[in-house]
């Protein structure tokens, strides 16, 4: 799976397509050695986000790789005087001594983004529309390259 994503950012980079993709803090797909060859082949932002900072129910920190700098500006502290949902995580002393974490009852209702989240990522991309443009345009014209180029090669 996560070479499969890693070809797919590969051509994003490539065509100069945008992209996000998101990973949950706990995530290890930034120790895989595919995706650590990518992060030196390409400029690859990491951004740190708290989905509790866009309305959701538990502070729940994660990660948004991209090749774009303006995602960044996603970034927002967590709001301090917010109570949080105490079901979403059961933490635990195990019988050798091991500190443990463990999803909660309300863990499943963390899955989805909140709203307010994807309403910042539309305002983000509506501000950078003339980017992104440029991007799309540039890509379009490499496939179209890639497809004249193709269509003399008979394949064998």
């Amino acid at each position: 799976m996560v070479t499969r994503c890693c070809i797919m950012i590969y051509m994003c980079c490539v065509l100069k397509i945008p992209f996000i993709l998101e990973q949950p803090m706990s995530s290890l797909l930034q120790y895989r050695p595919d995706f650590q060859r990518l992060c030196r082949s390409f400029t690859i932002y990491k951004v740190f986000i708290w989905i509790g900072s866009y309305g959701g129910s538990c502070p729940k920190g994660t990660f948004l790789y991209t090749n774009y700098r303006w995602v960044q500006e996603l970034h927002l502290p967590l709001p301090k005087d917010r109570e949080w949902d105490e079901d979403v995580s059961i933490k635990y002393i195990d019988s050798q001594g091991n500190h443990r974490v463990q999803g909660g009852p309300a863990l499943k209702a963390t899955q989805h983004y909140p709203a307010l989240f994807g309403h910042s990522v539309a305002q983000l991309w509506e501000r950078n529309r003339a980017d992104i443009k440029r991007c799309v345009q540039h890509a379009a014209k490499l496939i179209s390259t890639y497809n004249a180029g193709a269509r003399g090669c008979t394949g064998r």
